[in-house]
């Protein structure tokens, strides 16, 4: 009896220090596989996307322009930066610069006050104009490529923009990629303009640089790429500066238009007053003159027009006249005046919310 006491001991103290083992080796295990979750997780903040969050970008009257999808850690406008973020990241924008060179020998006196560039390639530019002034923060060269995403996107906003004078606009963005001998990394996105006409070429550029810490800098990259691909414009503000601008043009050559009307009237009453001093042969020679004279004003209208890119138009209900900007297969004018051009055929601002606060009526082309 004592014997099998001893041996029951025996197995319960043995089967009890087995279950403390497996019960020690089961939280160890689970131990290892927290321990393996938690560098996972950690990887995967490291290595994946944060959560992104649509920041207004606003104009200087406090208006949204766009939304643009960033990290929500990320910052505008703050500490002299556009943007910046945890890990070193800092987003700073520099000024524009723009330049014009003109094709028209006839205007070159009126433009020689302006600086005349032409547009060098991307390749010249970024050495003349780019690398120099890196060169003075210490930054190298590395490479540049197009970032064709941002290009679309930049294409689409200058599209919806206003032009005085059609032209052929080409639209593009690169990104340039540059080092410093301690090992440091930057980001610079060059956003490009050229429009070209017959008589001239404009052209502007403005830059961002991007830096970050080492461990940090490929993802912000990747993200201000997704940000500036992916913005979403507010079309209200485009559409105020489009009427603004429309105005402004529409008045200048309203300035002209009169100033060349009083030269005419001044020279026509000259000429009245010629007439009626001369005797009926000189009146019979001043009615042929006259027909010429009109001919010849009618020429010199269209020469102008030809030259200031005019159309005229009129008003099929009120039957007024009126000069336009070339360029447009539809014009729209409300009941203050103001016009419209568009390269839509079926576009009509009177179905349009953005414009319904007044009444259009279409004008047609006077051929």
């Amino acid at each position: 009896m004592r014997i099998l006491i001893i041996v029951l001991l025996s197995s319960i103290i043995f089967i009890q220090c087995n279950n403390s083992e497996a019960q020690k080796n089961k939280l160890s295990q689970e131990e290892n596989n927290t321990s393996n979750n938690d560098g996972n997780s950690s990887n995967e903040k490291k290595n994946n996307w944060q959560k992104l969050e649509m920041f207004e970008l606003k104009n200087n009257k406090g208006t949204v322009d766009a939304l643009i999808p960033l990290p929500a850690t990320w910052k505008l406008n703050t500490e002299g930066a556009t943007m910046i973020g945890p890990n070193g990241i800092r987003v700073t924008d520099f000024p524009g610069k723009s330049f014009m060179i003109n094709y028209d020998p006839s205007l070159q006196y009126a433009y020689s006050q302006s600086p005349q560039r032409e547009m060098p390639g991307i390749d010249r530019l970024i050495e003349e104009d780019i690398i120099p002034e890196a060169a003075k923060k210490g930054w190298q060269y590395v490479k540049h490529y197009e970032i064709p995403e941002i290009s679309k996107m930049d294409k689409w906003y200058s599209d919806q923009l206003y032009k005085a004078v059609p032209s052929k606009t080409d639209v593009r963005v690169y990104g340039t990629e540059w080092k410093k001998d301690n090992g440091d990394k930057a980001f610079i996105i060059l956003h490009l303009n050229v429009s070209n006409t017959q008589q001239m070429q404009t052209w502007y550029y403005f830059y961002s640089m991007l830096v970050a810490d080492a461990d940090a800098f490929e993802l912000a990259k990747k993200q201000l790429i997704f940000g500036l691909s992916n913005m979403r414009y507010n079309l209200e503000p485009i559409m105020a500066y489009n009427r603004e601008e429309a105005a402004r043009i529409g008045q200048s050559w309203e300035i002209f238009n009169r100033k060349m009307k009083a030269n005419q009237a001044a020279f026509e009453a000259s000429q009245i007053a010629h007439v009626n001093k001369s005797n009926a042969i000189n009146d019979a020679i001043m009615s042929g003159w006259k027909a010429q004279n009109a001919a010849s004003d009618k020429n010199q209208e269209q020469f102008i027009d030809n030259i200031y890119e005019n159309q005229k138009v009129h008003n099929s209900e009120t039957g007024q006249t009126y000069k336009v900007q070339q360029g447009y297969n539809q014009y729209w004018m409300n009941s203050d005046g103001e016009y419209i051009g568009t390269k839509s055929n079926t576009y009509n601002p009177n179905l349009d919310d953005n414009m319904n606060d007044k009444k259009w009526e279409e004008l047609k082309e006077v051929r």
